[in-house]
């Protein structure tokens, strides 16, 4: 059973993806979106956990990874969380999903991509945050 937390929402999510990865799965749109919402969940599961005194609710209702990551960096500077790399993972929420002028049909490099900047990001948190 998954308990009621970001991070352990975020860690079955990765488990999820990594399974699919292993089978083969080319619907890059779809992954690219599943690893957008594995860093973002990680990002608000360490805001949630680190930043207790302050009120973080507006990060934490949005899918802004870019202003969370800020806001940790700022925190903790040793962190370095790659925000540009957090905007760019943060456009397939949308664009990989929904019709319209800003879908996006994502190749298996930009997959590659969203795989190394979630990864970078929740190696980083974990580090820093143990």
């Amino acid at each position: 059973m998954i308990k009621n937390s970001y991070l352990a929402i975020a860690q079955n999510d990765l488990e999820y993806l990594e399974a699919v990865i292993k089978t083969g799965n080319q619907f890059y749109n779809q992954l690219a979106v599943q690893c957008q919402q594995v860093a973002e969940k990680y990002l608000k599961g360490y805001l949630d956990k680190v930043l207790v005194d302050e009120d973080i609710q507006d990060l934490l209702r949005k899918h802004n990874m870019k202003k969370i990551a800020v806001r940790l960096n700022e925190f903790c500077p040793g962190l370095q969380l790659d925000t540009i790399g957090l905007a760019y993972l943060t456009d397939f929420y949308f664009d990989a999903r929904y019709p319209g002028d800003d879908f996006y049909t994502v190749t298996k490099e930009e997959f590659d991509k969203c795989t190394a900047i979630m990864y970078d990001t929740i190696d980083k948190l974990k580090t820093h945050f143990k």
